[in-house]
């Protein structure tokens, strides 16, 4: 029943979806994949993808936005950190939680929503590893 799925596509309000696609292109590498509007002055609708990780950004109700948590399951997340560091973020480097299992960084995007991206700890692996 599941075969062909491809998971979820978060709708994230945004303020301003020419800065939030500016931020998700240059910082994580996405590309944008389409914007669109009822009129020209209405609210913009806007979808931005990096290969299967799709994300729509919406300033339909702007005014009022709820912050969202995202987790994105990376294969090396020092790789993916040092990555979006040359790109122009600044967040805490990736840490280890062997208590939980986890080893990731995380931080805000310019309206708020929380990412995290990481992976699960090899057993035995440690805080320095």
């Amino acid at each position: 029943m599941t075969e062909g799925w491809t998971g979820f596509t978060p709708i994230l309000r945004v303020k301003d979806a020419e800065a939030s696609i500016d931020f998700y292109c240059n910082v994580f590498g996405f590309s944008k994949d389409w914007v669109h509007r009822f009129e020209e002055d209405f609210p913009a609708y806007a979808s931005v993808s990096r290969g299967p990780l799709i994300a729509h950004l919406s300033e339909h109700g702007a005014g009022d936005i709820e912050e969202a948590s995202l987790f994105v399951a990376v294969p090396d997340v020092d790789a993916v950190y040092e990555e979006f560091k040359k790109n122009g973020l600044s967040c805490d480097p990736p840490v280890s939680q062997p208590e939980i299992g986890l080893r990731s960084f995380e931080f805000n995007d310019p309206d708020g929503h929380r990412l995290e991206f990481g992976r699960g700890l090899i057993e035995g692996e440690t805080q320095s590893d």
